[in-house]
């Protein structure tokens, strides 16, 4: 299988010490030290660890990789200095299913004190996006029980009025009339076609005075209307 080698230069590091030259000589020494096939191809970044979309060589080298390849790196930080990026480079490199080979680690990616700590910073992150996805929706049951428009297209039932620079919504009477003989027919056991045709044959227009289809109907049902 192949074998690859990531190299990374960051532009705050001592050029000498950190070189590719002496990333490479590293790998190649490991490489043939313990039998393996020669590195078919290095792939390289001068860039810092920050940004990773800008890491040209790292996203290559993430969609060369292939099921059974092995990557070598000379050190960890090689991949990031940030635990949260490393934890999702090797979570990339062990989804495609090939493997991470790190020098400084006698070639054991899974140094257990470092899998601890990503996985320690990983929970940490997920416990952060569960309380931004909290927080949002807090914010918006917050703003619609003032009547706030949360974004979006105007809900059916409802037109948009501006007071003081906020955005609100108002109940529509000619169309809350119609939300209310949907809400009929569906406890009436129609299905959403007929419920459309039923409107449609009434001569009820949509939102952009056009005939309703299954998939509206099916909307206005699931809106939480206040």
């Amino acid at each position: 299988m192949p074998i690859y080698s990531y190299l990374r230069l960051s532009t705050d590091e001592d050029k000498q010490s950190n070189s590719f030259e002496v990333q490479r000589q590293a790998i190649d020494s490991f490489a043939n030290e313990n039998d393996l096939e020669p590195i078919e191809r290095y792939f390289e970044d001068k860039k810092s660890g920050a940004e990773l979309d800008k890491r040209l060589g790292l996203m290559d080298l993430l969609n060369t990789i292939k099921k059974d390849d092995k990557i070598i790196v000379q050190k960890i930080d090689r991949l990031s200095r940030d635990t949260i990026q490393t934890g999702w480079i090797r979570t990339e490199i062990a989804r495609k299913g090939a493997e991470l080979i790190i020098v400084d680690t006698n070639g054991n990616a899974n140094d257990p004190m470092q899998v601890l700590m990503e996985q320690v910073v990983s929970a940490f992150a997920d416990y952060e996006r569960q309380m931004i996805k909290s927080r949002i929706k807090a914010t918006m049951k917050l703003k619609k029980s003032r009547g706030e428009k949360l974004g979006g297209s105007v809900p059916y039932g409802y037109d948009v009025v501006i007071e003081k620079d906020i955005k609100k919504l108002v109940k529509n009477d000619k169309e809350q009339k119609v939300i209310a003989s949907i809400k009929r027919y569906d406890k009436k056991g129609l299905s959403l076609r007929a419920i459309a045709k039923k409107l449609n044959d009434r001569g009820l227009s949509n939102k952009n005075d056009k005939e309703f289809y299954f998939m509206q109907v099916k909307r206005i049902l699931e809106y939480k209307h206040s």
